[in-house]
């Protein structure tokens, strides 16, 4: 071997060694993983809630009993519709939806805030359970229409 051979030799040798000693010392490790929602509604309905009393006048009935769960720490919001009872060929009973806290007494009138037809919402800010009681505000007529009238109320929970 020559001597400038030798010497090309050294400095790659040099060089390669160099470029260990600048090598990346840190790293970083990504972490990530999910938390299924644990939202749950159960609605039991009342006894009165299918034999709703149709004589005329207003009247004030618990249609329902609701429990309501979410691990989301801010909380949960209810949806109950509202709307009518219905007879093929008679005139529509129009309802509201109202909620108590479970086993509080029945609302007065005047805590009906929310229309015939328009959803009545109530919610929580923390995680955890609730338990509400559903009310129904309705006034069938002095003559109402004799015959079966039916309706529903659509309950929707979801995670704030």
């Amino acid at each position: 071997m020559s001597r400038s051979q030798i010497f090309k030799f050294v400095v790659v040798g040099v060089l390669a060694v160099s470029s260990a000693a600048v090598a990346d010392t840190t790293g970083t490790v990504t972490l990530g993983g999910t938390v299924t929602s644990s939202l749950q509604i159960t609605a039991t309905d009342t006894a009165g809630a299918t034999a709703l009393d149709l004589s005329g006048g207003q009247k004030i009935a618990k249609v329902c009993d609701i429990t309501m769960s979410t691990n989301n720490e801010q909380g949960l919001t209810l949806s109950a519709s509202s709307g009518s009872l219905t007879k093929s060929g008679g005139t529509s009973i129009t309802f509201q939806v109202t909620s108590v806290a479970d086993a509080a007494s029945a609302p007065a009138a005047g805590a009906f805030l929310i229309a015939s037809g328009s959803p009545y919402t109530v919610g929580t800010s923390i995680s955890g359970s609730v338990n509400r009681d559903l009310y129904v505000l309705y006034t069938p007529l002095t003559l109402q229409d004799p015959g079966d009238y039916e309706g529903s109320i659509d309950l929707t929970v979801t995670d704030n």
